[in-house]
């Protein structure tokens, strides 16, 4: 009778163990977005769990991890294996998506993680600047900006940080409409005689001004992207 009973309670005691171990995987954030561990097959938990240690391995601390991640989906499909995250801390929140490949070694199958690139190093963040202070820095440094967007994203050798990134607001649809009406009015001019100069029209797109400032520190740096014709 005894060695039944001890039976069931370590029975319940492993129970109660892979529970927990499950509610840590989820997180404690629970956004509206997000996977319940009931709702998960055996698979996808599995996936979950790998992709929570290789967040971790890359610096973060569990306690981290668990307060500020959540699970937003599980995609278990063939050729498209992905985790996606839900990262929230003070004013932001952003998405972290971990796409799984994998590789062959010794006839075995080894996962291959996305955020092992995407994330580089990783600290545990406390302090950022408040939204309000990140769009003043943001419009001093691009002036007028458009598609404001939060990342989290390893953006040198140091890795991962957390950024707001924007547009900078391009020539108004007066300018572009008097810029286009120019360039048909000469098309329409008669074409001038051989040996004679031609003028050409810059075929190449204006670039487009990107604004990156870090949320730890304040600091922005401005880049350009030049659109094809």
């Amino acid at each position: 009778m005894r060695k039944f009973a001890a039976t069931v309670v370590l029975s319940l005691a492993v129970g109660l163990a892979l529970a927990r171990e499950d509610a840590s995987v989820i997180s404690a954030g629970k956004p509206s977005t997000q996977q319940t561990a009931a709702s998960l097959t055996p698979a996808e938990r599995a996936l979950v769990a790998s992709s929570r240690r290789a967040i971790i391995a890359t610096g973060i601390s569990e306690a981290y991890f668990d307060r500020h991640f959540a699970l937003a989906k599980v995609v278990n499909q063939p050729g498209d294996r992905r985790i996606v995250w839900k990262f929230s801390l003070n004013e932001y929140s952003t998405t972290v998506t971990d796409v799984l490949g994998y590789y062959t070694k010794d006839g075995q199958r080894i996962d291959t993680h996305s955020v092992t690139t995407t994330l580089g190093k990783t600290s545990d963040i406390a302090a950022t600047i408040s939204r309000r202070r990140a769009n003043q820095i943001m419009q001093r440094c691009i002036g007028a900006f458009t598609h404001p967007t939060v990342e989290y994203r390893a953006i040198d050798s140091n890795g991962a940080r957390l950024v707001f990134t924007a547009e900078a607001v391009r020539k108004s649809s007066r300018d572009e409409e008097k810029h286009e009406r120019e360039i048909k009015q000469r098309a329409a001019k008669p074409k001038p005689a051989q040996g004679d100069i031609i003028e050409r029209e810059d075929e190449g797109g204006a670039p487009i001004i990107i604004g990156t400032v870090d949320l730890q520190t304040g600091a922005c740096t401005k880049g350009q992207l030049v659109v094809a014709p």
